[in-house]
């Protein structure tokens, strides 16, 4: 299962939470309502009647009705704002699983590197220019481009009347760093996407050990598919951490229920 059908998963739980609790919301304030209705308006507790134990058995229920209906409706709301997040997360998230993640990364490399080029330019201008009205005419944009990046500009200089440039510096640095980020990404994808594939080849899992000094090797596992959660709970138990795809710890203390594992085995030497 990839990490966006989890969430997808988590996504549909929490819907159904949602649901549920609203259910016994609306379950409790009706108990509430059909017993308050039987009792008329401002009607006191009758002291010494006969219907004073009655009266006040149903002002607990009614009580109990009532907070029950609070409490689920909050819950539901709860439910309902993790659900709209994590259904915000799956709109705007590339996960490194998904099967176009790499042509999803290098759609937004383009984007980011054509609005790099774009503040490239537009500073370019605004500098030979020296800041003269009409300056974007020598950028080659649409007119409308043109009225947008000046529109920029001017906002900028609302908020930051010390710029001295359309795109200071630090936007330019951020785009750089984000197309860094990226093309890494796009990097880490290939290494596990080869890591996987040579755990398939092997049987369903490879170990690779490098020596760390003091006769300790340190050990990568990894499998071409999620094993039983066994597995997974001997490795945490062995002070295995998770990281790029792999399960990393010392091999002296790889779980006796991972060696049966089918795999094949890498020394490297030292890291």
């Amino acid at each position: 299962m990839t990490r966006r059908e989890r969430m997808e998963a988590r996504l549909e739980r929490r819907r159904e939470w949602a649901e549920s609790r609203k259910r016994k919301a609306e379950a409790g304030f009706n108990r509430a309502a059909v017993i308050a209705d039987g009792i008329p308006m401002g009607q006191p507790i009758l002291v010494g009647h006969h219907s004073e134990k009655r009266h006040r058995r149903d002002l607990t229920k009614i009580d109990a009705g009532m907070r029950s209906g609070v409490e689920n409706s909050k819950m539901a709301e709860h439910h309902l704002s993790k659900a709209n997040g994590i259904e915000h997360a799956l709109d705007r998230s590339i996960f490194s699983d998904d099967p176009d993640a790499v042509e999803q990364l290098e759609a937004k490399i383009t984007k980011l590197e054509a609005m790099a080029d774009k503040m490239k330019r537009a500073n370019a201008a605004f500098r030979k220019a020296k800041g003269a009205p009409g300056w974007t005419s020598t950028l080659g944009v649409s007119e409308e481009m043109a009225k947008s990046i000046e529109a920029e500009f001017a906002k900028l200089l609302v908020n930051c009347p010390w710029e001295k440039h359309p795109y200071p510096a630090y936007a330019m640095t951020n785009s750089r760093s984000n197309i860094r980020r990226l093309k890494q990404r796009i990097e880490e994808i290939g290494r596990r996407a080869k890591a996987t594939a040579a755990a398939e080849s092997s049987g369903g899992m490879t170990i690779r050990l490098d020596e760390v000094g003091s006769g300790k090797q340190w050990a990568t596992i990894t499998f071409a598919e999620k094993p039983e959660r066994e597995i997974l709970n001997a490795l945490r138990s062995a002070g295995f951490r998770w990281g790029s795809g792999s399960w990393v710890g010392y091999e002296d203390v790889i779980p006796d229920s991972v060696r049966a594992f089918p795999h094949s085995l890498t020394i490297r030497g030292k890291s």
